[in-house]
């Protein structure tokens, strides 16, 4: 079984990188695998050494998608894939063309497999999506709440729906190596950190909202940002946020780091503060460093923290529930290390990745026959 994992997105954060931890394991596993990706992106850049089964996509094109579909479904061809993994909604047409093209144009059938990362907030079954759907063999849903969504909003048979939970691998270091943290970062003896593109759905405005409610508790806690900047207006205002407040010396900001896991031990807390977060990787890979989390209480976060056992939850842009609960963590040591602990054990457990992909496999494999 030949399969080529899509994922032309722009961008460097959850989505895309497991779509190259995907493509990697499959290569591993045994499968002739292909990864066709954005030429001149943060994922091109990445894996700009590597050559063997990489293609790469120009995201300028004039006719986009038309062109891309074409130059996609001849590489499909060409190669004899069986499956397209795609996991970026915005390049559903390019992939529902694409698999057309190989069956019209060059005679090849090919199945499409769309994971969808992203909620669902209306109905796509108008005819506009009609054709996109009608090639689309299976889709996986990476939380309840996704998959709930789309039985609701997709023209897609309900046994065409299944539901993945992510999974990580455990990347923790025995020793985390804090020495590269901002010195303010540093100094404070309660560190908290989100880790998540800097644009305004990932919600670091509420945590400088919630530092700036502490400001006054003379607490010794300090909050880093880190990420890609994806909006530069939202990231100017949060530093002009910052500097209000007079926080320049409890809020610092690192650029995306390649292995989190390495340095979330750095830290007493992992926030995950976004508005309706679809699943939230970011606090399994936290639990399974061992480190204590708060997520909001929306979309696919329930199904990762248990309330007051895995971790914490607050409704999603409230400053004063998130200031209350860090200084929970602050002021009860204990709470904290066994919040921690019982995270790990349920990310260890229930959200590794060695169990997430021996499931894709036969999820692919049933497609794939």
């Amino acid at each position: 079984m030949k399969i080529l994992v899509l994922c032309t997105s722009p961008g460097l954060g959850g989505l895309e990188l497991y779509a190259e931890r995907e493509w990697q394991y499959l290569q591993q596993a045994g499968y002739e695998c292909h990864f066709v990706i954005a030429g001149n992106r943060r994922l091109a850049q990445r894996n700009r050494r590597r050559s063997a089964n990489i293609f790469h996509l120009s995201r300028n094109s004039k006719f986009f998608p038309l062109v891309n579909a074409l130059k996609l479904a001849r590489y499909i061809a060409r190669n004899h894939i069986d499956i397209v993994h795609m996991h970026w909604g915005k390049e559903l047409n390019l992939a529902a063309l694409a698999k057309w093209f190989s069956r019209k144009l060059f005679r090849h059938r090919v199945k499409l497999i769309y994971t969808r990362h992203m909620g669902i907030t209306r109905s796509k079954k108008d005819f506009a999506h009609a054709f996109s759907y009608r090639q689309v063999d299976m889709m996986l849903t990476i939380s309840k709440q996704v998959e709930k969504e789309a039985r609701t909003w997709l023209p897609l048979a309900g046994d065409q729906i299944k539901l993945l939970y992510l999974g990580v691998a455990d990347k923790t270091v025995d020793k985390p190596d804090c020495n590269g943290l901002p010195e303010k970062t540093k100094k404070a003896q309660f560190r908290v950190v989100l880790f998540g593109r800097i644009e305004y759905g990932k919600g670091q405005h509420v945590l400088v909202e919630a530092m700036a409610q502490l400001a006054n508790r003379k607490l010794n806690i300090s909050a880093t940002f880190v990420g890609q900047i994806m909006d530069d207006d939202y990231f100017e205002k949060l530093k002009q946020s910052v500097k209000k407040h007079g926080l320049e010396k409890r809020i610092a900001y690192l650029d995306f780091i390649d292995n989190p896991m390495a340095v979330m031990p750095c830290f007493d807390v992992v926030v995950l503060l976004t508005y309706c977060e679809t699943f939230g990787l970011v606090l399994v890979e936290a639990m399974r460093a061992g480190v204590a989390v708060i997520g909001t209480d929306a979309g696919g976060v329930p199904e990762i923290i248990e309330h007051h056992k895995t971790g914490l939850l607050i409704p999603p842009g409230d400053a004063g529930m998130l200031a209350d609960e860090l200084v929970k963590l602050y002021d009860d040591a204990d709470l904290k290390s066994r919040l921690a602990r019982a995270g790990k054990n349920r990310a260890d457990r229930e959200f590794n990745s060695e169990l997430h992909f021996n499931k894709l496999e036969h999820l692919l494999t049933a497609v794939g026959e």
